[in-house]
């Protein structure tokens, strides 16, 4: 198996200036997209859905991850969920997208993320490749008009080709096109994942998520800006939503890269870990709107993750997650996140506070009130 990446100080320091920008390139979304009142997510700012998750381990787990976190078997873990479009912008759900399923839950007393997008592969193969499409974006988001949608990609290429070059940017607008073509032709958000490379154990892998109910298909040539959050609200409204957790464990650099990013992994030994269920819910109740604002003014991010039993393993296995672990720092830092000692109470109790429902209450009317957009409706 590949050694997990440990890095010097010197080495830290490095990756951390890679993505210093991204304090750059969230002031440039707010400032160029009239729905952006305030510096919100660099990506993934646009939420579906949001809330309470209940998340039970199986009774058998590989080896690497008994006993590791929250992989106690047979346990139960609450926890909170978000459903969310790529963009750093508010857009059109119709529109060439990824979609990320983020989950989150408390153990030993930390918090543990799992982010994860609707493709198997990352968008491109290195993180300083990523922040150059980060940075693209950033720019593509002053386009406007009756050809938005044309001139946001002409805005995007032009960027990345200054950036990368023309054969980089040609090599990575074609991938991403690819990648994002499946939010398009989807009409549901309820569809497989796949995380980011974790470490437990001695080991390395991935995690997806592939629903109970596998039944996307095309949405037609003339879906609504908001027919995924649509369609989940009245899928939750009826039932419950049920997820299958894999690991997938790391085999060789051929069939499992650790360095090619934007390389899928082969999954043939794959294990169920766990299922992790959105009860039923009214998503349009006050109470439920109250778990989506938590949901999506939390924190979350590469490296919230227990790797060992001690829990004295600092940083994620690859200099990739590392720097999405910063960049998601910077982020929430500049949108003014609420951390984890505001709500670490929620998990235990299942239900929220008085003194945080006041800081969500608040949260919500300052947006709404400046005519900051981060959801389909209202």
């Amino acid at each position: 198996m590949p050694c997990p990446f440990r890095p010097s100080a010197a080495e830290l320091k490095a990756i951390h200036e890679d993505v210093s920008e991204l304090a750059d390139i969230q002031r440039t979304l707010a400032d160029n997209h009239a729905n952006l009142q305030v510096p919100d997510r660099v990506a993934h700012q646009y939420q579906i859905a949001g809330g309470p998750v209940v998340m039970r381990i199986a009774d058998a787990l590989p080896p690497n991850l008994t006993g590791i976190g929250l992989f106690v078997p047979g346990t139960e873990h609450f926890g909170i969920g978000r459903v969310s479009t790529g963009l750093g912008t508010p857009h059109s759900e119709a529109q060439p997208d990824f979609l990320g399923l983020r989950f989150s839950f408390l153990a030993d007393g930390r918090q543990i993320d799992f982010l994860s997008i609707n493709d198997p592969a990352a968008p491109t193969d290195t993180h300083t490749e990523f922040v150059d499409l980060l940075f693209a974006t950033g720019h593509a988001s002053a386009a406007d008009g009756p050809f938005q949608l044309a001139e946001e990609q002409a805005r995007l290429i032009a960027a990345l080709t200054k950036r990368m070059g023309l054969v980089g940017a040609t090599r990575t607008v074609a991938h991403v096109v690819r990648q994002t073509f499946r939010t398009f032709r989807s009409s549901t958000a309820v569809q497989p994942y796949w995380t980011g490379i974790f470490e437990a154990g001695g080991s390395v892998g991935k995690f997806s998520f592939v629903p109970e109910a596998d039944d996307n298909h095309s949405p037609g040539l003339h879906a609504a800006a908001d027919h995924l959050t649509r369609d989940w609200r009245a899928r939750q409204k009826a039932g419950d939503i049920n997820y299958t957790v894999y690991w997938i464990p790391f085999v060789d650099e051929k069939r499992t890269s650790t360095s090619n990013m934007a390389d899928a992994w082969q999954e043939d030994g794959k294990s169920e870990v766990a299922t992790i269920r959105f009860p039923a819910a009214d998503l349009a109740t006050p109470d439920a709107r109250l778990w989506a604002a938590l949901a999506a003014e939390m924190v979350a991010r590469p490296g919230n993750w227990l790797a060992d039993t001690a829990g004295k393993i600092g940083e994620p296995p690859t200099a990739f997650e590392i720097a999405r672990k910063a960049a998601y720092q910077l982020s929430q830092r500049g949108r003014n996140a609420l951390e984890l000692s505001d709500y670490q109470d929620v998990f235990g109790k299942r239900k929220i506070g008085a003194a945080l429902r006041k800081e969500l209450e608040g949260r919500l009317e300052d947006k709404a009130q400046r005519g900051h957009v981060s959801e389909a409706t209202s």
